[in-house]
């Protein structure tokens, strides 16, 4: 049965389910708040549960021709000399790389072709019934839907409107993040990210496929700034001196795309709450080690299969969690342990980190 979808937010989580649902031939409203897609982010991988979701929209090839071709991490002392270095694919044959933006790209694209996808708007109430969900919309309409998708992050409008502020569900891990575009000449190796550790931070360089990209990660307080003098600031005293810090703070200062965000991880006891529910991040993040992209776009597989399999939305919402939850609760066990080994709180640990992916060869 056709069915009137509204998705919320076009990340990778929301255009994978756009696009999906739209093929199957359900009514699909695709809205971002953001006048455009954002160009800065750290790459992503694309690997496990992801790769038949993009074989069925048919987009690994444009994934592969897009892959930034780095296999390996490189962990250099603050003079850039190596210390350490290791394979940082899985599954070298298989798995896909590729800059959040560029997927992002695609995965949207996919979405345009079948959904109507609208920027600069977003829900501003939700009114839920037996019948559908009624959405104001902050442009000032109003449409009824027969379900509504909060694929808009951790930072979930849709989650704050339906399920609670957003201190119920997101807890900060101690760590600040802020990636910038940065020039290509700070790229020695095209096949490599390289990076730099001092106790409680990291900062690194990663080719990304010709568009390289820097990012600033280290530990702090709960709280972040949420101007651009603020961010700035922040990060011109946490990396004062050392390497290449001065070229990557000079374009974290000229960038008009800077991201910096807190690590949060988000868990939501349910995901659904009657017509309305939470997918990719919104539901439960694990942004530190590059698993939320697989995770959204197995996440949107699920939930595009529940809806196809199942004639009622309640029971198709609930097949969703039952199928996907156990999947990102693995997933997720690992962050502690990754953030760990991106940034050690002290000397010892990080010349304790080289010393072990030495011995493994691998992170």
């Amino acid at each position: 049965m056709p069915r009137s979808v509204l998705v919320v937010g076009a990340g990778i989580a929301g255009s994978a389910l756009a696009a999906l649902l739209g093929r199957a031939g359900h009514r699909v409203t695709l809205v971002e708040r953001d006048s455009r897609q954002r160009s800065s982010g750290s790459p992503v991988d694309v690997r496990g549960a992801a790769l038949p979701v993009v074989d069925r929209l048919g987009i690994t090839d444009a994934l592969r021709k897009a892959d930034t071709g780095v296999a390996y991490v490189e962990f250099v002392d603050e003079r850039g000399r190596r210390r350490a270095r290791a394979a940082m694919r899985r599954n070298s044959a298989m798995d896909v790389e590729i800059s959040r933006s560029a997927l992002n790209r695609v995965l949207s694209d996919a979405a345009a072709d079948v959904a109507d996808l609208v920027y600069g708007d977003g829900p501003a109430g939700l009114e839920a019934s037996a019948a559908g969900v009624d959405v104001a919309f902050e442009s000032g309409r109003r449409s009824r839907f027969d379900l509504v998708v909060g694929a808009d992050g951790q930072h979930s409008t849709i989650r704050r409107l339906a399920f609670g502020p957003e201190s119920q569900y997101a807890s900060p891990v101690g760590l600040l993040i802020a990636t910038t575009p940065v020039n290509d000449t700070l790229v020695p190796e095209r096949d490599a990210v390289q990076m730099c550790n001092m106790p409680g931070a990291s900062l690194s360089v990663h080719p990304a496929g010709g568009h390289p990209v820097a990012a600033f990660i280290f530990r702090a307080g709960t709280s972040r700034p949420r101007d651009r003098e603020g961010q700035q600031r922040e990060l011109e005293q946490r990396y004062a001196g050392g390497w290449l810090s001065t070229e990557l703070l000079a374009a974290a200062r000229e960038a008009e795309d800077l991201y910096f965000d807190a690590v949060n991880r988000v868990s939501v006891p349910s995901w659904s709450r009657g017509r309305i529910v939470l997918l990719g991040d919104a539901a439960s993040s694990i942004t530190i080690l590059g698993e939320g992209a697989s995770m959204a776009l197995a996440g949107a597989n699920a939930l595009a299969d529940a809806i196809a399999e199942t004639h009622d939305v309640d029971d198709a919402v609930a097949a969703y969690e039952r199928e996907h939850r156990p999947r990102v609760t693995a997933a997720q066990r690992g962050a502690g342990y990754g953030a760990s080994m991106l940034v050690p709180k002290t000397a010892r640990g990080i010349a304790l980190r080289n010393l072990l992916v030495r011995v493994a060869r691998r992170v």
